[in-house]
């Protein structure tokens, strides 16, 4: 009996130590899980602005070649005329020989004086002169005792149906009318009318017999 009671007493003993034991830790985890600090945030670096790809500079494109203007060149040569100016005469001289084209069919001397410029005419009324030119006619024997003459036998059949096509400079205020014809080597220009450029106008000249 004694020695049953001696065991039951270490029991309780033990039993009273483990419960304690126990219960000590349990406040020790409990204290720790109270204690323990959060994880701290971890701060994101700001993100940096996106900036934008600068715009590739543009390929710059060769310029072409200016395109060379052959009636422009054969037409003012050395003579300083822009390219405006001789469009603008070459339109204005054209439209002259149309309206003379009319005339000489039409064969109005009296308007035909109208375009011819006061030095020819004054020029070609002297009988002395008119006879030089009787001298070069191709058909021999006509008389030009007069201007009038002059314009039906020498002006008209040189000139009546002829087609103008260009026009050359020897000065800015004087030109000649001129069909081309061909090109190249093989190029044949006639001239058909002069022109004088007077007070802003184009008249036709008649140029004088060289001796």
């Amino acid at each position: 009996m004694y020695y049953l009671s001696m065991k039951l007493s270490k029991l309780a003993y033990k039993s009273f130590f483990c419960v304690v034991g126990f219960a000590f830790a349990g406040a020790v985890l409990s204290c720790g899980s109270t204690n323990v600090a959060p994880a701290p945030l971890v701060e994101e670096a700001p993100a940096e602005p996106e900036v934008a790809p600068e715009p590739e500079a543009p390929v710059a494109e060769p310029e072409p070649e200016p395109v060379v203007d052959d009636e422009y060149s054969r037409s003012v040569g050395d003579v300083a005329v822009d390219r405006d100016t001789f469009i603008d005469d070459k339109e204005q001289v054209l439209k002259i020989i149309a309206e003379l084209d009319t005339v000489m069919r039409s064969k109005d001397y009296n308007s035909w004086l109208t375009y011819v410029d006061k030095e020819s005419i004054n020029y070609w009324m002297l009988r002395k002169n008119l006879q030089k030119a009787e001298k070069r006619l191709p058909v021999k024997g006509i008389k030009l005792r007069e201007l009038k003459d002059y314009f039906n036998y020498v002006f008209l059949p040189a000139r009546a149906g002829r087609t103008v096509s260009e026009i050359r400079y020897i000065s800015d205020t004087y030109i000649k009318a001129v069909q081309v014809q061909g090109e190249g080597e093989s190029e044949q220009v006639t001239v058909y009318y002069y022109f004088n450029k007077i007070d802003g106008r184009w008249m036709v000249h008649l140029p004088p017999i060289e001796n």
